[in-house]
C-alpha cells in the first residue's frame, strides 16, 4: 500500500497550485493596461507613420513687420499688398491642408481595416496580443473619421463615417451577438466535465 505522510496528502502529478484571487485580479487588471497601450501605441504609429511617409503642407508665416503694424497703425498702401498677398497664401494652404486630410482620411481607413480584420485571427491564438490590435483599430478609426471632419469635404466624410459605422457594427455583431462567450475571449468550443472529473467532453 502506498505509504502517505501525516498531515500532507499525497498529490498527483497533474494537479498544480492554483493562483490566489487576488493574483488573478492583477493579471487581470495586467492585462487590461498591456492591452490599451498597445491599441494606444498602434494608433500612435499608423497616425505617426502617415505624417512621415506623406507630409503635410507648410503652413505660411506673415510678415513679422507688417502683423505688429496691424496692431497699432494703418497699414501703407505697399504693406497692404504684402498683406493681401500673405491672405491669398494663407487661403491656398487652408485648401491643401483640406485636402490633405482628406488624404490622411482615407489612408488611415485602409490601414484601420486591416487591423480590425487581423485582430481576430490574433486573437484565437494570442488574446492579449488580438485584442490590442483591436483597440488599435478602433482607435486609428476614430482618427479617420476626425481627420475626415476636419479636411470639410461631406462627400468624403460621409464615406469615411459610413465605412466606419459598417465595420463597427459587423465587428461587434461577429464579437457579441453572433457567438457570445461569458468570459469575454472568443467563443469555441467548452470544455465540460463529467461527474467523475474524468472524461471531459466538448459542447
Amino acid at each position: 500500500m502506498p505509504e502517505h505522510t501525516e498531515g500532507h496528502p499525497r498529490r498527483s502529478p497533474g494537479d498544480r497550485p492554483r493562483p490566489s484571487r487576488g493574483a488573478r485580479a492583477d493579471s487581470r487588471v495586467l492585462r487590461t493596461v498591456y492591452t490599451v497601450f498597445l491599441g494606444v501605441l498602434l494608433a500612435l504609429f499608423v497616425g505617426l507613420g502617415v505624417a512621415t511617409v506623406h507630409p503635410g503642407p507648410e503652413e505660411p508665416a506673415p510678415p513679422p513687420e507688417i502683423a505688429m503694424a496691424r496692431e497699432s497703425r494703418e497699414l501703407a498702401p505697399e504693406e497692404q499688398q504684402q498683406w493681401a498677398s500673405y491672405e491669398r497664401e494663407w487661403a491656398a494652404w487652408e485648401d491643401r491642408f483640406m485636402r490633405y486630410n482628406r488624404d490622411v482620411a482615407v489612408a488611415t481607413l485602409m490601414v484601420s481595416v486591416a487591423l480590425l480584420a487581423t485582430g481576430p485571427a490574433v486573437e484565437r491564438r494570442r488574446a492579449v496580443l488580438g485584442q490590442g490590435i483591436l483597440l488599435g483599430g478602433l482607435f486609428t478609426l476614430l482618427h479617420s473619421v476626425v481627420r475626415g471632419l476636419l479636411s470639410q469635404d461631406t462627400l468624403a466624410t460621409f464615406g469615411v463615417v459610413t465605412v466606419a459605422l459598417v465595420v463597427v457594427l459587423f465587428l461587434g455583431y461577429r464579437r457579441f451577438v453572433d457567438r457570445p462567450s461569458g468570459n469575454g475571449d472568443l467563443p469555441g468550443p467548452r470544455t465540460v466535465v463529467s461527474d467523475n472529473g474524468k472524461h471531459p467532453s466538448r459542447r
